[in-house]
């Protein structure tokens, strides 16, 4: 697959939520089995990438903690295509980061996974899709979702996408208490059984049918709650301010919540910010959306 070569590229890098998370077992690896259901959002990082002749990868980003070496996702990324691809051309790349770290929402593997797709277009790189979703799971697992956004089906370590018809949500809000989770250690707390050495591909109807609040799990909320028991609150709040649906997304700490209008978002958005959470009105996008705007496979 070619794509028209171009000097400069710009593209958001899209947070998502996990709309449902089953930790279904421990595989021989190390990870564990999962089977979950990933939206993106419309809260986004912005990527700027200009070509450079030379074949240097220099990133800067708007925030100074936030490493920019070989440690950074969009470097490794980057680097990777380019010995994948055989280019010889590098990339000034420019970070605007808007989605919290440590949060739950995919921030640095949406903008590995917006890296690949930019600079695949921007270095005009015959890469096959196949070779570009492994680099994708080399780097993370849930990077191979950010080549496709939209509502998908993730299974094995997460990192297994099967597309799945959108589900459009036009209002809801993401929650932040301003505590960081790290991933590693809620999933060493679950006493979990090993699963069979062969990945398994489980299929699921999606939107599910019967009542959402039941049908959105997160297997990830017990472990996370006892130990971060503010996040437990951000979830409780969200429903007393009327949100229809309210669920950790990934291992935490944003929590996200549905709302049936416009109005009812915004009452909510007031409510919580009293507390000193973080709140960002959001809706999902779309496959169609994120194509037009990062790339597709």
């Amino acid at each position: 697959m070619t794509h028209e070569s171009l000097p400069t590229v710009s593209v958001p890098a899209f947070a998502k939520i996990n709309l449902s998370l089953e930790v279904v077992g421990r595989r021989p690896d190390g990870y564990h089995e999962l089977r979950t259901v990933f939206q993106t959002v419309s809260l986004a990082d912005t990527l700027h990438f200009s070509r450079l002749e030379t074949s240097d990868i220099r990133l800067e980003c708007d925030r100074p903690e936030l490493a920019t070496d070989e440690r950074n996702l969009v470097v490794r990324a980057a680097r990777a295509l380019q010995a994948a691809a055989g280019v010889t051309r590098g990339a000034a790349i420019r970070l605007e980061k808007r989605i919290p770290m440590e949060a739950g929402l995919g921030g640095g593997s949406s903008d590995a996974g917006a890296t690949l797709l930019a600079l695949r277009r921007l270095w005009n790189a015959t890469v096959p899709d196949e070779t570009l979703l492994g680099i994708a799971a080399s780097l993370g697992a849930d990077v191979p979702f950010f080549l496709y956004g939209g509502t998908a089906l993730g299974t094995g370590r997460g990192d297994i996408i099967e597309p799945l018809p959108d589900v459009e949500v036009p209002v809801l809000l993401l929650v932040n208490p301003k505590v960081a989770v790290p991933t590693a250690p809620v999933f060493r707390s679950l006493n979990m059984p090993l699963t069979s050495p062969e990945p398994s591909r489980i299929f699921i109807a999606f939107p599910p049918e019967g009542d959402a609040r039941t049908v959105f799990v997160n297997d990830l909320e017990v472990p996370v709650f006892r130990d971060f028991p503010v996040v437990g609150r951000v979830r409780e709040t969200l429903v007393e301010a009327g949100a229809t649906v309210a669920r950790m997304s990934g291992s935490g700490s944003t929590v996200f919540g549905f709302f049936e209008n416009a109005a009812a978002g915004a009452t909510a958005e007031n409510a919580l910010a009293e507390h000193g959470w973080r709140v960002w009105s959001c809706r999902s996008v779309s496959r169609a959306e994120y194509a037009e705007r990062v790339g597709r496979l």
